[in-house]
């Protein structure tokens, strides 16, 4: 019979006291990407009940690759994984996590290790709590990325790179919340309410409860915003803040409801808007379709149903051609 790898194995692999067989079946364990999630809660447990070292796992990844460019590695097998003890008792934990890294230095990345990703595929949102008390909607096709170790305590920094809306927990110490965009732009709070859309083209700030400053490597200050304003960070870094009536507010959080929500828009625009939420591409035969402007709000939780909607809407036909989508006036 097979044994069955347990938490209380993988705890006697951090610490050092592992059986050869039993580092074997933990690195097998972690061949199947589904299992690192585990691993790294598993890690932060055991960090708890050893809290005499504080790991630093940026330095562990350092001397790593330096190895790793300097001498040429041999193949490292559970017979040869060295273990490093201290007193018979505790073991560094930064050794730990350097036989791991060696061991995968090829597939995982920096980031991994360092950050925990939120990721939603297309069509997608999910919803889920930091451990700071704050919460996250997070939409189609977006990402979020949040320090591992010490969040909540020693960082509240988080990277976002699509669109999200937020519900900033306010601390007893009164610490920032800091969203870092996908434009380098910065968004500092305390404890509030807001959505960000942030992606190559633009990044937009609707603020709905609570003050937030944002600021752009291009700005000199950080500019203010207040409960209704909507802040538009430009190409250049330049950023615009304008007060939006409670229509146009309610808008900006319609995707949260999966619906979207057009006013005057071009065709062309809604077709890159289906493309980042949905994954798929639209080709619009012709300028003058292209030009042609949809309002309304409309039920957006799939393209197809989208484009059915306004195809009735706004006459044209759709064809399906490989993996796109083409758009066609009708005559």
């Amino acid at each position: 019979m097979k044994p069955e790898l347990t938490k209380y194995i993988v705890f006697s692999y951090f610490s050092g006291d592992a059986t050869p067989l039993q580092k074997e079946m933990v690195l097998k364990w972690l061949e199947d990407a589904r299992n690192v999630e585990l691993y790294f809660t598993w890690l932060e447990e055991w960090e708890k009940m050893h809290i005499q070292f504080q790991p630093d796992p940026a330095e562990a990844l350092t001397k790593v690759k330096a190895k790793l460019r300097h001498e040429e590695q041999p193949t490292v097998t559970p017979e040869h994984l060295p273990v490093r003890r201290i007193s018979g008792k505790m073991v560094l934990l930064w050794a730990a996590a350097c036989l791991f890294l060696m061991s995968f230095a090829a597939f995982w990345q920096r980031e991994l290790l360092i950050y925990r990703t939120y990721h939603t595929a297309f069509g997608e949102q999910t919803r889920f709590q930091l451990a700071d008390g704050s919460s996250v909607l997070l939409n189609a096709n977006s990402t979020l990325k949040v320090p591992r170790w010490g969040f909540g305590k020693s960082t509240r920094h988080v990277f976002l790179d699509g669109e999200a809306e937020f519900s900033v927990q306010h601390t007893h110490d009164n610490q920032y919340f800091k969203v870092h965009n996908a434009d380098r732009s910065l968004i500092t709070v305390l404890g509030t309410e807001f959505v960000v859309y942030t992606r190559a083209r633009k990044t937009s700030v609707v603020l709905n409860k609570g003050k937030v400053e944002i600021s752009s490597p291009a700005g000199d200050q950080p500019l203010t915003m207040l409960p209704g304003d909507r802040a538009t960070v430009g190409k250049s870094g330049h950023i615009i803040i304008e007060k939006l009536s409670d229509e146009k507010l309610a808008e900006h959080s319609a995707w949260t409801e999966h619906r979207l929500v057009f006013d005057d828009t071009p065709l062309y625009e809604v077709a890159r808007r289906i493309h980042e939420l949905f994954g798929v591409e639209v080709k619009i035969n012709g300028k003058e379709l292209a030009a042609r402007t949809a309002t309304g709000s409309f039920p957006a939780k799939n393209a197809d149903e989208l484009l059915s909607i306004l195809s009735y809407m706004y006459d044209f036909e759709i064809k399906k051609a490989e993996n796109k989508v083409i758009l066609i006036p009708n005559r």
